[in-house]
């Protein structure tokens, strides 16, 4: 990540492992405790700094304009869950940016905000007020789809966990924006899980974190 990626943002996880204010892993589930506490011991120096100097709040990339990237979620960065339209529409109300991307859920998601003018009785007959909705729009096929934003139409995006995903698909999800074309390919590939279940054996890890790889949950 540290050679490859232009632009990565702290996740919950990261904050906890730096013992950061505002996340106590007293609250986290004993198995994810168990793994902040193992990495802050095995995390060096070097890779504290690294982490340390991460952005934790939303970030706006120079090379993409209209693109909002953040780990949780726009109003929340480091720790709410995008998992409903519910949620998603209190968010939509974060940022005015076309699309935002989110991780956090480690699922694979795309919420579409849309507005549009309902007539509504009022006090003086009907009138014409401006409403939102936000639909859950399934990730369907392998191939590119294109995305249609505008100020009346805006994307909330979630490529999903290339580690431990929670969909029930065992295989790293990812995904490609291309900004010349505005078109969102989600992708899906293997990986040696029983390597990495071997080397958290290995590290004493607890066994619901290794044994839920198999299974993508």
């Amino acid at each position: 990540v540290r050679e490859r990626a232009s632009l990565c943002v702290m996740g919950n996880h990261d904050w906890a492992v730096l013992d950061k204010p505002g996340i106590n892993v007293d609250d986290f589930n004993p198995q994810a405790r168990h793994a902040v506490l193992w990495t802050r011991e095995q995390l060096s120096e070097e890779n504290r700094v690294y982490l340390d100097g991460l952005p934790f709040m939303p970030v706006h990339p120079s090379d993409a304009p209209g693109i909002l990237v953040t780990h949780a979620s726009p109003r929340e960065p480091v720790w709410e869950y995008i998992l409903t339209p519910t949620i998603a529409l209190e968010n939509f109300e974060a940022f005015d940016d076309a699309i935002c991307f989110v991780g956090h859920t480690h699922k694979p998601a795309i919420f579409r905000w849309h507005r549009f003018a309902s007539f509504a009785e009022g006090g003086d007959g009907h009138e014409m007020h401006e409403m939102a909705t936000v639909d859950y729009l399934q990730q369907r096929g392998e191939g590119p789809v294109e995305l249609a934003t505008s100020p009346d139409q805006r994307l909330i995006i979630n490529p999903g966990s290339v580690g431990q995903p929670r969909d029930n698909d065992a295989r790293a999800a990812y995904g490609i924006l291309d900004l010349d074309d505005m078109t969102w390919q989600h992708v899906r590939v293997p990986y040696p899980i029983e390597l990495t279940q071997s080397q958290m054996r290995a590290a004493r890890l607890p066994k619901r974190l290794v044994d839920r790889l198999s299974f993508g949950w």
